[in-house]
């Protein structure tokens, strides 16, 4: 059994169509179901119920694909760790920020990074913090920017620094005479 038989037949499952996976990964629907069938063979049980217009997954194809997703997972995160370990002065490295952060923190930490590490494809995506920690969680990401504490229990933080929040108002405003915090009531009469 090849690598390539596994992701052929997780991209069939992902996109529930032999033609819309041979389309993505660039090859030739014939290809792809030759390959798909000498796995099945291979494993000895059809994975896949071919029988009405979308392409689903039997209930060994279910079971092997949640394998099959966790092999490929742990294989590309070894593949990364060798690539690491073998020069730190390349590779990639995959962020993701919070988009209230996005704005003032890209620009400067991408200078600051490419400068540093030019040989460093950074890939930086601004989304919220659930998706942050979900992909964090998924091994999809290396890191990213949010608040602390994190919202899951696996994920680690390192606070980098405070922040405070500010009200900004014209000088003529009736709350740019105050000094001290404002409550919500406050600010809403």
């Amino acid at each position: 059994m090849l690598l390539r038989h596994i992701r052929y037949f997780l991209a069939v499952a992902e996109q529930r169509s032999f033609t819309r996976a041979a389309d993505a990964l660039h090859v030739s629907q014939p290809t792809l179901s030759q390959q798909v069938r000498q796995l099945e063979d291979m494993l000895g049980v059809q994975l896949f119920d071919r029988s009405g217009r979308a392409v689903r997954l039997t209930e060994f194809g279910e079971v092997y694909a949640r394998h099959a997703r966790a092999a490929l997972h742990e294989l590309d995160a070894g593949q990364r760790a060798l690539h690491d370990v073998a020069d730190l002065g390349s590779g990639s490295l995959r962020l993701a920020m919070m988009p209230t952060f996005a704005a003032y923190l890209s620009g400067s930490l991408i200078d600051a990074f490419h400068a540093d590490f030019p040989n460093v494809a950074l890939t930086i995506d601004a989304m919220p913090q659930e998706r942050i920690e979900a992909l964090l969680a998924d091994d999809r990401l290396d890191a990213g920017f949010a608040f602390v504490p994190p919202r899951a229990p696996d994920i680690d933080a390192l606070p980098l620094w405070d922040e405070s929040l500010a009200l900004v108002t014209a000088r003529t405003h009736r709350l740019a005479r105050r000094r001290r915090a404002l409550s919500p009531a406050e600010l809403v009469g």
